[in-house]
């Protein structure tokens, strides 16, 4: 399973994420810059590995000394198979895990990372090449670049993100290439994960990237577009018989989204609209379900985020806090808001168990009605508390939050 991860282009910032594409145009001047690129890609890895998310905290290049300059002008003199043989050379090197470094700090040359894009998963950008950094450089020759990763977690399964075991924080790899004014240079940076992630027979997952760096294609990046994310984390229970509806949120990249279901299936007699990401519908079926969704941008190429949802869906007879989301409020404006719980045996004994609600808000012990006018500010956390009149009671608890503005 192989996983490309960078492309550099040197411009002004560095992107790590599913798909690196990077294109960037030197500005005219009095001595025109060249173009860096740095772009990652993806190939269909393990089954068993189903997200590896690293987070890069510096990608730096080192410029070459005058001599250096002049053996690496000869040595690309000498033929067209150059650069495969340098491919495989730099794979071998890219095994090697660590700094190495010399005294030459003086050469290194920072190479900024585009903003939200520092964190990535590594498998959304499978067989695709996207932008990770771009950067404008003076002309001329380069001997090495290396990045430093200061975080990688990998989910295996269906299971949940781990933390793994790094040997080191510091990725060097020696490959002259040559910036030239007005041109765009694009390094490719290819990761093996087949070879790099390592799970041992106690559980610990080990990490140490195989990485193959070369040369590509420059890709033109359109401006001001972040790696597209997925914001809402959780999605409410809901119950068999009672209408459903919640609506799934995403940031970055750029619009119309795109939202399907990548594993598992929804509860029966609910669908997810591909255009706005609202699941709503009237449960059928109760049970939990577990499922992934995906939302794609409209960029090219395009950007995509997964995000993997637990609901549990009340039967008749199960008595289940259907709320999630209470309204926001105002300080001096009247409050009022029903909690929703079906299933169970009427009545019903609201209370906090945890937590207080905003102050000048009461709640309803019979109906689970919250109301008031709010008298101050601030974001209240809290936990309800429902039962039923059963011979035996059933009880459901769920956290809640409400925003109180200023006016």
């Amino acid at each position: 399973m192989k996983i490309g991860i960078l492309v550099v282009t040197v411009v002004a910032a560095l992107a790590m994420v599913a798909m690196l594409v990077a294109g960037y145009a030197a500005p005219q001047s009095v001595q025109a810059k060249g173009t860096l690129q740095i772009m990652v890609t993806d190939a269909p890895p393990d089954e068993e590995v189903t997200s590896i998310m690293v987070t890069v905290e510096s990608v730096e290049v080192h410029k070459a000394a005058a001599e250096q300059e002049q053996e690496q002008e000869q040595e690309q003199e000498q033929g067209q198979g150059q650069n495969q043989t340098q491919e495989q050379e730099q794979e071998q090197e890219g095994e090697q895990w660590g700094d190495n470094s010399t005294n030459e700090e003086a050469g290194w040359l920072p190479v900024a990372i585009l903003a939200g894009n520092e964190t990535f998963d590594l498998l959304q950008v499978r067989g695709l090449e996207e932008v990770l950094a771009v950067a404008e450089l003076e002309p001329g020759n380069y001997t090495q670049i290396r990045m430093t990763i200061s975080n990688v977690q990998v989910r295996l399964g269906d299971g949940e993100l781990q933390d793994v075991v790094l040997p080191s924080g510091k990725l060097k790899f020696v490959r002259p290439f040559s910036i030239v004014a007005g041109e765009t240079t694009a390094l490719l940076f290819d990761f093996d994960a087949e070879r790099s992630v390592n799970v041992t027979g106690s559980g610990k997952i080990i990490v140490k990237p195989v990485v193959k760096l070369s040369m590509t294609t420059p890709q033109i990046v359109e401006p001001s577009t972040k790696h597209v994310k997925i914001v809402t984390l959780s999605i409410p229970n809901g119950a068999v018989g009672a209408s459903y509806n919640a609506t799934l949120m995403a940031s970055g990249g750029k619009l119309p989204y795109t939202w399907t279901i990548a594993k598992g299936t929804l509860p029966a007699g609910l669908d997810l609209d591909s255009g706005n990401g609202t699941i709503s519908g009237v449960p059928t079926t109760g049970g939990d379900f577990t499922f992934t969704v995906r939302v794609s941008d409209n960029s090219k190429p395009v950007k995509s985020d997964s995000q993997r949802y637990t609901i549990n869906i009340a039967s008749g007879e199960d008595l289940t806090i259907t709320t999630i989301n209470p309204p926001d409020g105002a300080v001096a404006a009247a409050y009022n808001f029903t909690l929703l719980a079906p299933g169970g045996t009427l009545p019903y004994t609201w209370s906090i168990v945890r937590g207080h609600l905003p102050d000048g808000l009461t709640m309803d012990a019979v109906s689970g009605v919250i109301s008031g006018t709010p008298t101050k500010k601030g974001s209240y956390n809290f936990t309800v508390q429902v039962s039923d009149n059963a011979a035996r009671a059933n009880t459901d608890v769920q956290k809640l939050r409400i925003r109180i503005a200023k006016d």
